[in-house]
């Protein structure tokens, strides 16, 4: 029995780095960032040693996960209420000065099970929220959604304060700031032309849903995608709508972010091609990071370093996918719902 583990940020979000997780606080966008995914290649990589795409040279290696004993004596003497606070109130504890930080904050109720430290795959990563969260990461940014795009001013001035990526900070025009164009960016007729692929796709009757809807043309944006709606446009609208719309890198580099989440939920898997995919996703990463801005780099786009292990472990992504688990949800909504009318 495996439970499903939705992970929050944190200095420590990562549950499989622990307090190895290499996270950075960013102080203009009030959150952590989570990159330096060249410590998980081999060690001879030439990506280690690119001090002109990266920030210096790389000679750190992977964290090793935490056994499953040590994650037990860590949380041997924890207490952890389950379920709400019935007044209501939310209570934060702060860490005081000098007092060493938590890795872990509370006990999962599945550590009760006996057989829970026998486990090979302890906690799964839930992948298809993953998936979902970095297909809007990667749209928003394209199409620069307002208040959802990961390239703002904001993330400019954090280059100020890291000291790196020159090109891409904000420049001084009388009292304002302009934001130089990053190698992702595209004029208006590019993200027309973006919007309306996607406005064009078809697809076979129950295979997915009515994504054309969601695809606003004139006002260049994609809104209400649905996770399922997320994952079909990640594997399979993307590669078709950055051919001709951004720079050859950029495009291959996302072509390489859809071609992994292809993999990992393909029925038929073999331990050799997902240890192979553990290298090449650690190299995708490493290349969005010479790409994007630090704040793209959230948890969920993190997380995808680990997915492959998860697979190599615990089989086909589907015997761990939440979509059944999800419909179901929905189900039981919709008896709720007939219950409230027919009492009205």
């Amino acid at each position: 029995m495996h439970s499903i583990r939705i992970v929050t940020s944190g200095e420590f979000g990562c549950p499989l780095c622990g307090s190895h997780t290499c996270s950075l606080r960013l102080k203009e966008g009030k959150k952590f960032c989570y990159m330096g995914h060249r410590r998980f290649l081999d060690p001879n990589h030439e990506y280690r040693f690119d001090e002109e795409s990266f920030d210096g040279v790389e000679l750190g290696t992977a964290p090793v996960p935490l056994s499953r004993e040590e994650v037990l004596a860590l949380t041997e003497n924890m207490k952890t209420v389950f379920g709400k606070d019935p007044s209501g109130k939310i209570t934060t504890k702060k860490r005081k000065v000098g007092e060493p930080p938590m890795v872990r904050k509370r006990k999962s109720i599945w550590f009760r099970l006996r057989y829970w430290k026998d486990l090979l795959q302890p906690h799964n990563l839930d992948a298809m929220h993953i998936e979902k969260n970095v297909c809007e990461n990667i749209i928003n940014t394209l199409l620069c959604m307002d208040r959802k795009s990961k390239d703002n001013y904001s993330s400019g001035r954090d280059l100020e304060h890291l000291g790196i990526r020159k090109a891409l900070q904000p420049v001084p025009v009388g009292e304002q700031f302009d934001l130089p164009a990053a190698p992702y960016a595209m004029d208006n007729e590019k993200k027309k032309l973006f919007c309306e692929i996607l406005k064009e796709a078809r697809f076979p009757d129950g295979c997915a849903s009515d994504i054309r809807r969601n695809v606003l043309v004139k006002q260049k944006k994609i809104v209400g995608l649905k996770s399922h709606d997320n994952h079909i446009l990640l594997q399979q609208l993307l590669p078709l709508a950055v051919r001709n719309t951004l720079p050859k890198e950029v495009g291959v580099a996302l072509v390489r972010v859809s071609r992994f989440f292809k993999q990992i939920y393909s029925p038929v898997i073999s331990i050799s091609d997902m240890e192979k995919l553990e290298g090449e996703i650690a190299e995708t990463l490493s290349i969005l990071e010479a790409i994007f801005l630090p704040s793209f780099f959230d948890l969920m786009v993190h997380l995808m370093v680990h997915l492959p292990t998860q697979v190599r472990l615990g089989g086909p992504i589907k015997y761990s996918s939440m979509y059944p688990v999800e419909r179901y949800n929905m189900k039981l909504k919709g008896f709720k719902s007939m219950i409230l009318v027919s009492h009205v």
